[in-house]
């Protein structure tokens, strides 16, 4: 049960950035800047994934009769999430493919709204059978201006953005893609126009499901193009593959240090609750005058913690009773894109020895504003040395090595980079994603945006130089807040 406020369930990450310190998002996702949103309207490839909610005994039934039906659908969801993820890789490459995700019409449409926020559109299968939805699917997609379209199922172990790709480069003039699943069925089709035959099949689901479909496809004159082959997962055997890829094995803990207390955080915890897969927890740190540390389980996925304040004491405080092998220090006016938890764990699968974090960006900002964060993305990737504020990520093994934050106000986020630098050497260089993180600007326009830049990079210097704390402390906060 949710003990914090509930707010409007809002159908884009702008709803949860208004409610949080009225942060508005330009747009679902921070997948690409104006231009590239100006050339997805003028879509001519379309992406079609059909899925499910992740409900139990709604999905993955062989499964569930193994494994039980609140397992499967934890599996059901990672498997989803990664897909979609997927597709989000591939629209960050070719922002003029349109994606659409049908899902079934029991679903319910709000929750799946939110809970799967991203760069799509969402529409109700139609027909009677899996056969006929996916043709409709299809015909929908030409009907819309798509010059080709292709067609993905929900639950796959291993399919990659590549297969996507491939695919709209092969199909074409009579040339179909068909994926073949290992099981005998596919995953995948792809074409540059409306076909029915195909799918004129009432039954689904046995293993002559892929020669069936190629078999009809050349039956009408087109040459079939197969796509690497690949796995779903139906029964318990199938989980082997799961265990042994860290993007589903492995679970990440965001942890928000905060002077405020948790339910004014509330809005932000909504959205982040929707976007996280299952085994991934949130760990509120609240800090004040405390004589001793607290800890209060909120709900499965929510911990607040209460200690003394101070945000490198705090982050380690949470780091230390949090459950992830993954950490992920977001500042509590910070909004992430709705598909961090992939990128997370995608980075942290392909990098294992180095942290990471996101790209900067102001809302509401403004043409100054907007010259500081390109500021600070660009001295992120010269320099390697981020700010907490764009999101901060690692394993939690490299935190532990390095010492935890070692600053208890100020520049622990540096410094922690750099203490990793001198154990790891170069293989622990930051990993930048290619998603914005979403931040207010408050403190630049109460302070004046000049002067909060240039106060930021003074304390950068001194602390590179190894000033004490207490300075850049009286710097940074003059008597605003007295240091404990």
């Amino acid at each position: 049960m949710k003990l914090y406020p509930e707010v409007s369930e809002d159908k884009s990450t702008a709803g949860a950035a208004r409610s949080c310190r009225q942060l508005k998002l330009p747009g679902a996702m921070g997948l690409a800047g104006d231009k590239n949103r100006r050339r997805c309207c003028r879509d001519n490839k379309a992406l079609l994934i059909f899925l499910r909610y992740p409900a139990p005994g709604k999905v993955k039934s062989r499964l569930s009769a193994e494994v039980g039906a609140e397992k499967a659908v934890e599996i059901y969801e990672k498997l989803l999430r990664r897909t979609l993820g997927i597709a989000c890789d591939v629209k960050r490459k070719s922002p003029e493919i349109g994606i659409t995700l049908f899902y079934t019409p029991q679903d319910p449409l709000e929750k799946l709204m939110n809970k799967f926020r991203g760069p799509w559109k969402f529409r109700p299968q139609e027909g009677d059978h899996l056969g006929e939805r996916m043709a409709k699917g299809l015909r929908s997609a030409f009907a819309e201006g798509a010059g080709r379209a292709v067609l993905i199922g929900s639950d796959l172990a291993d399919v990659e953005p590549g297969d996507i790709e491939e695919a709209f480069r092969n199909s074409g003039e009579k040339v179909a893609v068909l994926g073949p699943a290992a099981d005998g069925g596919f995953y995948l089709v792809g074409t540059d126009r409306p076909i029915d035959s195909p799918f004129g099949f009432s039954t689904w689901g046995t293993n002559e499901i892929f020669n069936r479909t190629a078999g009809q496809f050349e039956a009408e004159g087109f040459r079939v193009h197969p796509a690497p082959q690949r796995n779903d997962v139906d029964c318990k055997s199938d989980l082997e593959r799961l265990d042994r890829d860290p993007l589903f094995s492995e679970s990440i803990s965001i942890i928000i240090p905060t002077l405020s207390e948790a339910e004014k955080l509330s809005p932000l915890l909504h959205y982040l609750e929707d976007a996280i897969w299952p085994g991934d927890e949130i760990v509120v740190v609240e800090g004040g005058a405390c004589e001793k540390t607290s800890f209060r389980r909120i709900s499965p996925v929510l911990t607040v913690i209460k200690t003394i304040k101070g945000r490198g004491i705090q982050q380690n405080i949470g780091a230390m009773l949090s459950r992830g092998n993954i950490l992920f220090f977001l500042h509590d006016d910070t909004i992430p894109p709705p598909e961090f938890a992939y990128l997370i764990r995608r980075t942290c699968r392909d990098k294992p020895s180095a942290p990471g974090c996101f790209r900067l960006r102001f809302l509401p900002s403004s043409r100054a504003l907007d010259l500081i964060s390109k500021w600070a993305n660009l001295r992120t990737a010269l320099f390697k040395l981020p700010y907490g504020d764009q999101g901060y990520f690692l394993r939690k093994e490299l935190f532990e090595g390095a010492g935890g934050f070692r600053r208890t106000y100020l520049m622990e986020d540096v410094e922690i980079v750099r203490n990793l630098r001198k154990i790891s050497g170069a293989g622990s260089a930051v990993s930048i994603m290619p998603a914005d993180v979403y931040t207010s600007p408050d403190r630049y326009l109460r302070k004046g945006i000049l002067k909060a830049s240039l106060q930021n990079h003074l304390l950068f210097l001194l602390s590179l130089l190894g000033r004490d704390e207490r300075e850049l402390y009286r710097k940074y906060y003059r008597p605003e807040i007295p240091m404990q």
